[in-house]
């Protein structure tokens, strides 16, 4: 009897999730993908994509796939209120096909000049360009040479009629269940990370918050106190910092679950919030950061080691108690900057900020004693 009742909750617990799902798939040709973008019915570079990083080598594995009726890897898209689809995951392959028949617009971001560790020589911005010519394939050697104009017309059909699988997630879905869906079936070389995914899900609902954060991750004062690499951006850390600040502001002690899970219920919680005040968030952390920004301590996020690394807590810890404390600082940078050093060496505050310092209790312990620390003023 009492396993018969695990079942029936089971059965009604798999039938209430399966409910909140809205997905579809469907297969259509890549000529298709290219009249939608050509349309603007499929934008392939919101601001969560990465950036275009394939080398000459990659680009021509693809054609020759396509050519040989090799498989390749579902695209991830999100369909918004108006049926417009935005790339979630397939950049690469998406934007290869399309600059190969010359029909991609010059505003993509890309790098065609990635080393062999997995970064990149440097910080350009370089041009994918269209109709570029295919290398020699790995099978097939005589594709070296060829482009777009000089590839038999047969061939060209062959490409356009060849088949893609596009995996559909449509706004109406459980954000929750949205968020689960991508971070699962996203393919691909290398997995998104939990920023790209909320971008991707919450986005659609209510860009506002979205854009508040991308435009404070590229505050000039912000990139230069934080330094981080070119991985951590593509990553879009940068982006999960700001919405850190913004998410343990006013509310670490509401904090409840592992860090990911909250953050996502904020970003859900405040994209449906259409009084979220969005400007007051801005005006906080610019004040916060350019006051910072004016320290003669330019290491303020930095590791007080050899090793001399950007701590994310420390950033979190700084922050979030000079902006409840502003009233404090705004006039007194001495002050200040004398603070940002006691937090730095703060017995305490080191304890909430070792291992597992994103669990629930750490966050808001290593909060509150930062405002402990700014908080207090001058004898």
């Amino acid at each position: 009897m009492e396993e018969l009742k695990i079942t029936e909750k089971l059965e009604l617990e798999i039938s209430k999730e399966r409910g909140k799902v809205s997905s579809d798939k469907m297969d259509i040709s890549f000529g298709e993908i290219i009249n939608l973008y050509k349309n603007e019915e499929l934008i392939i570079q919101p601001e969560y994509q990465r950036l275009y990083r394939w080398t000459a080598q990659q680009k021509t594995a693809l054609i020759e796939s396509l050519l040989l009726g090799i498989p390749i890897p579902a695209i991830f898209v999100a369909e918004d209120e108006n049926g417009i689809w935005e790339l979630v995951d397939g950049l690469q392959r998406v934007a290869t096909f399309i600059s190969f028949f010359g029909e991609l617009k010059t505003d993509i971001e890309l790098r065609d000049n990635q080393t062999e560790t997995g970064g990149f020589e440097d910080e350009e911005k370089i041009d994918i360009g269209n109709k570029w010519k295919l290398e020699a394939g790995s099978i097939l050697k005589s594709l070296k040479g060829y482009d777009i104009d000089t590839l038999p017309t047969k061939f060209k059909i062959n490409l356009k009629r060849a088949a893609c699988r596009v995996e559909i997630l449509r706004g109406e879905s459980n954000t929750t269940i949205k968020y689960e869906l991508f971070k699962r079936l996203n393919s691909g070389g290398s997995k998104l990370t939990p920023q790209e995914i909320r971008n991707a899900v919450y986005r659609g609902i209510n860009p506002k918050l979205n854009e508040l954060i991308i435009e404070l991750s590229q505050h000039e004062v912000f990139q230069e106190l934080t330094s981080l690499t070119k991985t951590k951006k593509q990553e879009l850390y940068d982006q999960e910092l700001i919405l850190r600040f913004i998410a343990f502001l006013d509310s670490a002690d509401k904090v409840n679950d592992n860090t990911e899970k909250y953050l996502n219920y904020f970003m859900e919680k405040s994209v449906n919030n259409k009084e979220f005040p969005i400007s007051d968030y801005r005006d906080r952390f610019v004040e916060v950061i350019s006051l910072l920004g004016q320290l003669s301590n330019e290491k303020v996020f930095k590791s007080t080691n050899k090793r001399n690394l950007f701590v994310p807590a420390v950033f979190e810890g700084i922050t979030i108690a000079v902006a409840q404390n502003i009233e404090l600082y705004r006039n007194d940078l001495p002050f200040l900057e004398e603070k940002v050093e006691e937090l730095k060496s703060d017995a305490d505050f080191k304890k909430f900020s070792g291992q597992f310092s994103n669990s629930k209790n750490r966050i808001k312990n290593r909060l509150t004693r930062a405002n402990e620390i700014f908080s207090a003023k001058k004898d």
